[in-house]
């Protein structure tokens, strides 16, 4: 109860005892059953107690015992008047206490409504942030499932990029990554009812975008139980040896041996060094040494373009020029690189040495050169590669144009039978020598 409420009824209450008072003694003094009133001339006059009067005295008493009553009828009708007026005061207060409570009902209505309305609101905020919380933990879900999806994604397209990144490393490496892409050949050549090219039509982004697609994507490292993808060593090598036979200016019988070494950063640069030596046979007379050295790094601008230094050292005693040294530098494009087969270009201008024989008539020849390489693989069954290439070396005074058709054949894990044919043109050579330089070789190689 508010205070105004305790004030209105302490008030009514005092109002109720004061009128209370006033009527219980008022009346008592005017409703005695005898009542003597003296007049002015000294009579006596009696009111009995059924209201007659008493006359003592003369006219002169009557007016003055009259003028008396309406003195006691005054005196009696003061206090009625006086509750009338209580009365009238009470019903005032009733009805501004009853107003005052009605406006407070209404106010605690006001606030009951208003306090439900926040505890609605409060509930729906409580739902929504339930429903916001749910959310999250979806798209967290989504997130963490995205997040394993693209590391299958960045694995299978590092798979794809070793793959194909054989075209900018060695030979080594083309040799041990040859074997590992068989398996997608054969089902090719099962299923498809097309050519190999048909069957493998299909580049790297449009393979990404159809498994992004159809969220059916499968790496070798999905289950615990297949095969869990390894990146290949940045340093390889290969040792070869065998036997060959060169028909230039003389006809020889010689034993080759071979030593490649390769560092190779996938997607970054690549570093081959191939030394080549034989032990040379003339008709079955005399020996001599050739050596060739081939050095060259490449720098790879995208996984289609690349960078090249190259120095190429040859020495041989029966060749038309005993020394061949040539330096270039220059760019390189893979224009495909498909399972079954690639084929890539190298260009660039370089300097070239070349010094015949001490005992042939001739002077050396020293000048620039443009140099182009066109090479182009294929893989024909599980353990059988193929390669075919052509070097062209353009100067002034003496040009030099050269094939070479490779094949090598899986034996055993990284044991491997290569054999291969070279020629190479001199346009320029000394009097009484062989522009063609022709050799064949039967080698065994072992990649590690």
């Amino acid at each position: 109860m508010s205070k105004s409420s305790i004030l209105y009824i302490l008030i009514i209450n005092l109002v109720l005892l004061g009128a209370n008072v006033a009527l219980y003694m008022k009346p008592k003094q005017a409703n005695t059953n005898k009542e003597v009133t003296i007049g002015a001339n000294g009579a006596v006059t009696h009111v009995g107690a059924d209201g007659a009067l008493a006359n003592a005295g003369d006219n002169k008493n009557n007016i003055n015992s009259a003028s008396d009553a309406g003195i006691a009828a005054a005196n009696i009708e003061a206090p009625i008047n006086t509750a009338l007026v209580v009365k009238e005061e009470l019903v005032r207060l009733k009805q501004e206490f009853q107003q005052q409570q009605s406006e407070d009902t209404l106010k605690q209505q006001q606030q009951q409504k208003k306090l439900e309305q926040l505890l609605a609101e409060n509930q729906r905020l409580i739902d929504k942030i339930s429903t916001l919380d749910n959310q999250v933990n979806i798209q967290e879900s989504y997130l963490v499932e995205s997040q394993q999806q693209e590391k299958l994604l960045k694995a299978l397209l590092q798979k794809e990029r070793l793959q194909h990144a054989s075209l900018l490393s060695s030979p080594i490496n083309r040799i041990k990554t040859s074997i590992d892409q068989q398996p997608d050949l054969l089902k090719n050549k099962k299923v498809g009812q097309g050519s190999i090219e048909e069957n493998n039509a299909i580049s790297d982004q449009d393979f990404i975008d159809i498994a992004i697609e159809n969220n059916s994507i499968k790496t070798d490292i999905v289950d615990s139980n297949e095969e869990v993808i390894e990146l290949p060593d940045r340093f390889t090598g290969a040792v070869e040896f065998g036997f060959n036979y060169e028909q230039d200016n003389q006809i020889t019988k010689n034993l080759r041996g071979r030593l490649i070494l390769d560092y190779d950063e996938v997607d970054q640069y690549n570093i081959n060094s191939d030394m080549e030596f034989e032990f040379e046979s003339e008709d079955n007379e005399d020996t001599a040494q050739k050596l060739r050295w081939q050095l060259q790094g490449n720098y790879n601008l995208d996984p289609m373009n690349l960078a090249f230094v190259r120095s190429d050292i040859k020495r041989s005693q029966y060749a038309s020029y005993e020394q061949e040294d040539t330096f270039t530098v220059g760019y390189g494009h893979i224009f495909f690189n498909e399972n079954n087969h690639k084929f890539n270009t190298e260009f660039g201008p370089g300097y070239k040495f070349a010094e015949p024989n001490a005992d042939e008539d001739a002077v050396s020849i020293n000048e620039f050169i443009l140099r182009t390489r066109l090479n182009y693989e294929r893989i024909v069954s599980e353990s059988l590669q193929v390669s075919l290439q052509g070097v062209f070396e353009v100067g002034h005074s003496n040009s030099v144009y050269g094939v070479e058709f490779k094949a090598q054949n899986r034996i055993y894990q990284q044991l491997y039978l290569i054999f291969d044919i070279d020629y190479k043109y001199n346009q320029n050579v000394p009097e009484d020598t062989e522009n063609k330089e022709v050799s064949t070789g039967f080698n065994i190689q072992y990649a590690f």
